[in-house]
């Protein structure tokens, strides 16, 4: 498995016409990588993976891995239809992603057989790379089920997992009954500094697009057992996650934040639209990247 600790699921850049800007994309993922970030996740809800085209999705995973030698890239590779998200993993393991996501049917509703089944056809196609299965309730629908979970894991068919809800429980719960070596990712930034103190592998943050030094920060206090120092580290992204929730929907907050901090453009695809107003990000921003 790639090594723990902060891993960034990149925003997607757009032009006026509201095509990918693959090149302005993989530039921005460059510089995010350089700020320490110990990895990038593509096509991922802050990705808007579901707006893109199956060879949209391939495009800008070829180009940012070209433009981060040496930076892990997980592609996350989830679709209605599973022989499409089987065709994803193909191509990810070939583009040489570190690892492949696998977030639950979105819209569909599936059983756990199938769920199961649908894990392994593309464990199965990914060809040896880690399979993490990927949990965001509040955009998908629902989990992956914990007997589900624990049984691939015990079948070395899934190596791991993002959860993005604020369950901490159930988090405690895959980290006690998975097998040695099983990593555990949280979504959810409050639950960085708890997650990594229980043992978990750091998290994959849409925040840090906008902060990544201080997630990054937080995440080496927790990992060193300084769980007050990571505390503190981690209350000044309190404002800045607040009036990024509040400037717009997921994810036009946060586009807004890396547009104030690195200049990237603002487009979006429609129907979302620019955030009308940046000003609370702004206000939050300064003291959020200020280390």
């Amino acid at each position: 498995m790639p090594p723990p600790g902060v891993y960034v699921p990149l925003i997607t850049l757009y032009d006026a016409r509201e095509d990918i800007d693959i090149d302005a994309t993989a530039a921005f993922g460059r510089r995010i990588a350089d700020s320490g970030a110990h990895g990038l996740v593509l096509a991922g809800s802050t990705g808007e993976f579901h707006l893109h085209t199956p060879a949209e999705r391939r495009a800008l995973l070829e180009a940012v891995i070209a433009a981060c030698p040496g930076t892990p890239v997980f592609a996350q590779v989830g679709a209605p239809a599973q022989r499409d998200a089987v065709a994803l993993a193909e191509h990810a393991a070939a583009a040489g992603a570190a690892a492949v996501m696998l977030i639950t049917p979105y819209y569909n509703r599936v059983g756990p057989s199938e769920l199961a089944g649908l894990a392994r056809a593309v464990h199965g196609a990914a060809g040896g790379v880690p399979l993490i299965a990927y949990t965001m309730p509040a955009m998908a629908g629902s989990q992956w089920p914990l007997d589900v979970l624990y049984a691939l894991a015990a079948e070395g068919v899934v190596r791991g997992v993002k959860e993005s809800g604020e369950e901490v429980g159930r988090f405690l719960q895959i980290l006690d009954r998975c097998p040695s070596g099983f990593v555990a990712y949280c979504g959810t930034p409050t639950l960085l500094s708890v997650v990594t103190l229980a043992g978990g592998a750091g998290g994959i943050l849409a925040i840090a697009n906008a902060a990544p030094e201080r997630c990054v920060a937080v995440y080496e206090a927790a990992a060193a057992g300084e769980g007050r120092k990571a505390a503190e580290l981690f209350a000044p992204l309190v404002p800045l996650l607040g009036a990024i929730r509040a400037a717009g929907p997921s994810p036009t907050g946060m586009r807004a934040a890396a547009a104030i901090r690195y200049g990237v453009g603002t487009a979006t695809r429609r129907p979302l639209a620019p955030v009308p107003d940046d000003s609370g990000i702004r206000a939050a921003l300064d003291s959020a990247v200020s280390l």
